[in-house]
Parts: C-alpha cells; sequence; structure tokens
C-alpha cells in the first residue's frame, strides 16, 4: 500500500466507516481537509506521515488529492470489500484487516492515533448521513402535503351560501 493508503487504512480503523456508500466520496474529503486542518493549527502536521495537497472538485467541493486512488487501493489490497451493484453499491470495512491494522496502530505515537481517530469518527459520520440521505432521496419523488381541511374539495360556493 501506498503511505496515503495506508493512512486511509489507519483512519478507518481508529474509528471511520464500517460501511460506506462506493459512489459518495464526500465524506472521505472532508474529513481529510479537516484532519489536516486540525493537524495544521496544532503544528502537527509532521505526524501524518503523508503530506495531503487539496484542490477544488466539482465533485466533492475540495478533495484530498489521490484519496480517491487509495481508497480503491484498499479495495484491491482486501481491506475493503465492495458489495452491491449501481446506486446500492458500498465499501464494506473487512474484519480480518480491521484487526490487523489495530494492531499496528497500538505501535504509533498517541497523539498520531487520536488525530486518525477523529477523523474517522467524522468520516464515519458524514458516511452516515450520505447514507441516510441517499435513502430518503429516493423515495421522496413528490410533495407529501396534504390540505389540513379535509374535505375541501368537496365544498362549493352553493353550499356556503
Amino acid at each position: 500500500m501506498t503511505g496515503l493508503s495506508k493512512l486511509l487504512a489507519y483512519i478507518l480503523a481508529a474509528g471511520g466507516p464500517h460501511e460506506q456508500l462506493a459512489r459518495v466520496r464526500w465524506p472521505l474529503h472532508v474529513a481529510l481537509r479537516e484532519m489536516s486542518e486540525r493537524a495544521g493549527r496544532r503544528g502537527d502536521l509532521r505526524i501524518l506521515d503523508v503530506p495531503l495537497a487539496f484542490r477544488t472538485s466539482a465533485d466533492v467541493g475540495v478533495a484530498a488529492v489521490g484519496a480517491d486512488a487509495a481508497l480503491d487501493e484498499l479495495v484491491q489490497a482486501g481491506v475493503l470489500r465492495s458489495q452491491g451493484q449501481t446506486r446500492g453499491a458500498v465499501l464494506v470495512l473487512e474484519q480480518n484487516a480491521l484487526m490487523t491494522l489495530r494492531r499496528e496502530l497500538m505501535t504509533l505515537p498517541a497523539e498520531q492515533v487520536r488525530l486518525f481517530q477523529r477523523a474517522g469518527e467524522r468520516w464515519a459520520a458524514l458516511a452516515s448521513t450520505a447514507a441516510k440521505n441517499r435513502s430518503t432521496a429516493a423515495r421522496s419523488s413528490g410533495s407529501a402535503v396534504t390540505s389540513s381541511t379535509p374535505n375541501r374539495a368537496k365544498w362549493s360556493l352553493a353550499d356556503i351560501a
């Protein structure tokens, strides 16, 4: 695994989503940007071990350069498993890989693990929001609001006079 894919694997193991929509990548990019900003404010960018670069993106707003390829590399390495098809496709974190990565996390400095844990929790929360938004968007094809007056359509001017 490359440096960025290893970083993503550690973030997943430290509290990242166990399941996420395969085609919705914005939660990952937001979590990486926030982690980089947090580390930068504290002067801890060196503990990331991987320099992160960001660019504007029409798909995700601000994208971490190489993050999508690193996530795909985790699928190829067996850390994540693709499940389902098209709109319902998800990436599932493999339990065997998770155990190995958590053992590796125990050898890292505590401040680095805390940073990964915060990024993982944020990624998981955003992935959950994306999944929820995806499920409600599919059901809401039109307005479900009805009149609060039950028989309004049956009334006519003749009935009022």
